[in-house]
């Protein structure tokens, strides 16, 4: 009797041990994918060519850029990131114009980061595509827009998007996203692009914050066609046309935006040119703490059928009305913290 009872007792101190032995392991063989080490290739030291590190990596992959200029046309459809070394100066140089410098398609879960992207009909394109970060990029000399994003969605973060060349190119344009996740784009300094600088249209949610939009022709930032966005905390200076503009069927919360010196087109006669901020054509905006300055037309214009519900606005130095409003209705509203 005794000699089974230390049996059953050496064999329950065995079963002890190996229950959370073996659970260990089927932890172990069960840990997510993410845990595992993260490929990196590097270019040129591992691929002459992006490219062909893009070709060759797998899911969730870092391809590490050193400093080059690399004259290549890149596209993505896998997740991967795409990065430059650690304060080098990489420069991806479109070879054609009538075609992306890089497009990342059908995917998810890409980011490209640190870069300077030289023309192409786009500097970034995004399409069909979700959990994009675009981040601390510098975007030149794009035919049609510098960044673009069309049936996705994108966080585009503290990029520089500059002189997308006329007569058609948008800083950044983002476009028929209704049903995909909101967008951001918060941060950026867009400049000196033709036809305007940030443009939504067709678009789910999308949050424009605390950009500084300077000298772009036609609109500095936009919200149009049946649009919804938050507009706040931007610097819109220098538009030639409309410094905001929320058109077309589109809602808006726009708050706490400085909007100054919006010029004239001088080939334009329409009443929407040389205004601050329009809210035109049936849409429905929130204006709330925004400062207005030296508008070659007027600083607040409320037209075709819209409602505007207005909050302590600051507007000056206009060169006709403060606010215009033709037929359209304009009531007391609240401040930016209120649940619109």
């Amino acid at each position: 009797m005794i000699r089974w009872m230390l049996y059953a007792l050496a064999g329950a101190s065995r079963l002890a041990f190996a229950v959370p032995f073996f659970a260990l392991i089927l932890l172990l063989a069960q840990l997510p994918s993410a845990l595992a080490m993260v490929v990196t290739l590097r270019v040129p030291g591992d691929y002459d060519s992006i490219a062909a590190a893009i070709a060759d990596a797998p899911d969730h992959a870092v391809i590490e850029i050193a400093a080059g200029a690399y004259r290549e046309a890149l596209v993505i459809e896998r997740p991967l990131t795409l990065r430059a070394v650690k304060d080098a100066q990489v420069t991806v140089v479109a070879p054609s114009d009538d075609g992306p410098a890089v497009a990342i398609r059908h995917t998810d879960t890409v980011s490209i980061e640190g870069l300077t992207i030289v023309g192409g009909e786009y500097g970034i394109f995004v399409t069909s595509s979700q959990a994009i970060k675009i981040q601390d990029n510098r975007v030149l000399d794009s035919r049609l827009a510098g960044i673009k994003v069309r049936l996705g969605a994108a966080d585009i973060l503290n990029n520089s998007v500059i002189n997308a060349r006329p007569p058609y190119g948008f800083g950044i344009h983002v476009t028929n996203t209704m049903q995909w996740p909101e967008s951001r784009v918060t941060g950026n300094i867009v400049f000196g692009n033709a036809h305007g600088g940030i443009y939504t249209n067709m678009t789910s949610m999308i949050h424009i914050n605390d950009n500084i939009v300077r000298q772009n022709g036609e609109y500095g930032i936009a919200v149009t066609e049946m649009s919804h966005a938050d507009v706040l905390g931007n610097t819109v200076s220098g538009t030639t046309g409309i410094g905001i503009n929320v058109l077309d069927m589109s809602m808006a919360l726009v708050c706490d935006n400085l909007v100054v010196d919006t010029v004239s087109d001088i080939d334009s006669q329409s009443i929407r040119n040389g205004n601050g901020i329009t809210v035109d054509y049936h849409s429905e905006a929130f204006l709330s703490g925004n400062t207005i300055a030296g508008s070659a037309l007027n600083g607040l214009s409320i037209l075709y059928g819209s409602i505007a519900f207005l909050h302590e606005n600051q507007i000056s130095d206009s060169m006709e009305q403060s606010v215009y409003v033709d037929e359209s209705v304009v009531e007391e509203g609240a401040g930016c913290e209120t649940d619109h």
